[in-house]
């Protein structure tokens, strides 16, 4: 991908209005990550009474005092309950918020989290090298900034299922399928309505018989595409998969993915100590983004499907 692995080094400005930029120039906003202290680390807040030695700090390198930040009214981010880094299979992770109310969406594999991505409801399993990501609602206030952190397992992948059986001869709907990307599409290349090449990543049995064999090309396409532009916009990637088609069956599918870069705008509105940070200059432009070959996704079954082997 085109994005940032880790962002050590942020200068941006916070655009609420004319006046606010106007007022905005001549100050300067910095992130200042202390050394790492080892891979897969990340500055995520922490759980209450916990410490995180790598933890990334926004200091006040001035003695003018600096003007105070308008509240963008957003959502307070989510935090985990374990730092990014080496982990032992079977961790929990918990996500929490420190707002009450408040609805947490996360993903684990590598997408971007959205409203359709699952609602964080108790403690997330990890036997497996995991990306977890998660943002906040809170009602009547803006989703938060996007969280997100890497944990390490040095234990061997779980093998992949071979196949997904129907039952009775049937894919019942909520049925998942594991799909894979087939080919690379960015953001500054992709268009709206695109088709987004997708395969089935297992087989589909019934009867003791393949009927959908892996491989098979899915339908999907691209909804939404935004290019990475001036002040922190990032590059996005939004496509909806629609059906899996294979010797005269259709099985329609449901799902939606977004891939996007880091948006350093968002990170910048999250910035809840005004009397710590300065600002000058604009934001950075934003990085593109970009769907690679072999990247996993699940669809699911979208209505009860008969297969005859």
């Amino acid at each position: 991908m085109r994005i940032s692995a880790q962002l050590t080094l942020v200068v941006f400005v916070l655009a609420f209005g004319p006046s606010a930029t106007a007022q905005a120039i001549g100050e300067m906003i910095q992130l200042s990550p202390k050394a790492p202290q080892g891979k897969g680390e990340t500055s995520v807040p922490t759980m209450p009474g916990q410490t995180q030695d790598n933890q990334t700090t926004v200091e006040n390198e001035v003695a003018t005092p600096p003007r105070p930040l308008p509240d963008c009214n957003c959502a307070r981010e989510p935090y985990f309950s374990v730092n990014g880094g080496d982990l032992a299979p079977g961790t929990q992770i918990t996500i929490a918020s420190p707002a009450g109310g408040a609805v947490i969406y996360y993903t684990i594999d590598g997408w971007t989290p959205t409203e359709a991505s699952p609602r964080y409801t108790g403690p997330i399993t990890i036997n497996a090298d995991t990306r977890l990501q998660a943002f906040a609602e809170e009602p009547n206030k803006l989703p938060s900034a996007i969280v997100a952190t890497s944990y390490l397992v040095d234990a061997p992948a779980a093998p992949k299922p071979e196949s997904v059986v129907a039952t009775d001869g049937f894919l019942h709907k909520g049925t998942p399928l594991r799909l894979v990307t087939a080919v690379d599409v960015a953001s500054d290349a992709a268009q709206i309505g695109d088709p987004m090449p997708l395969q089935l990543d297992e087989n589909v049995m019934a009867g003791g018989t393949i009927v959908v064999p892996k491989g098979t090309p899915a339908e999907a396409t691209i909804t939404r595409v935004q290019h990475a532009g001036p002040n922190g916009k990032p590059g996005v990637i939004v496509f909806q998969v629609q059906s899996l088609k294979a010797g005269g069956i259709a099985i329609p599918l449901n799902a939606t993915l977004t891939l996007s870069a880091p948006d350093l705008a968002a990170q910048a509105r999250s910035v809840t100590n005004p009397s710590q940070v300065h600002v000058s200059g604009g934001l950075p432009p934003g990085d593109e983004v970009e769907i690679e070959p072999g990247m996993d996704l699940t669809a699911y079954v979208a209505a009860d499907t008969g297969l005859h082997p």
